[in-house]
């Protein structure tokens, strides 16, 4: 699933084949190493980081080749990795579910 969604972003987001090309091969560098784990799940992160900027999906992959926990957290959990000290049960319930419908609403717009 994960595979489709990642193909069917990459065709929204860089409609012209030589430049999604070429992000495809940057995001592909993502994944080799034993510690990169979860390939196509931080290739969607880096993607929504990076918007449709090629310097920017360099950068991003460059940091998820380090650690790719910093990217799921900035992709899917914005607010909540911007929190140095947890809010109450409800407030840190409503950034979950901000940080979800955010996340699947750039997930599923094209």
């Amino acid at each position: 699933m994960l595979k489709k969604l990642l193909e069917r972003k990459l065709q929204s987001m860089f409609p012209e084949g030589f430049t999604r090309r070429r992000v495809q091969k940057i995001l592909q560098d993502y994944g080799r190493g034993t510690h990169e784990r979860e390939p196509d799940r931080v290739r969607l992160a880096i993607l929504k980081l990076a918007g449709a900027e090629l310097r920017s999906v360099e950068k991003y992959t460059g940091y998820a080749r380090e650690d790719y926990r910093t990217i799921l957290a900035w992709a899917e959990y914005p607010r909540q990795a911007r929190q140095w000290v947890m809010p109450d049960a409800d407030e840190k319930q409503k950034m979950i579910e901000a940080d979800l419908a955010e996340y699947e609403d750039w997930l599923y717009d094209s």
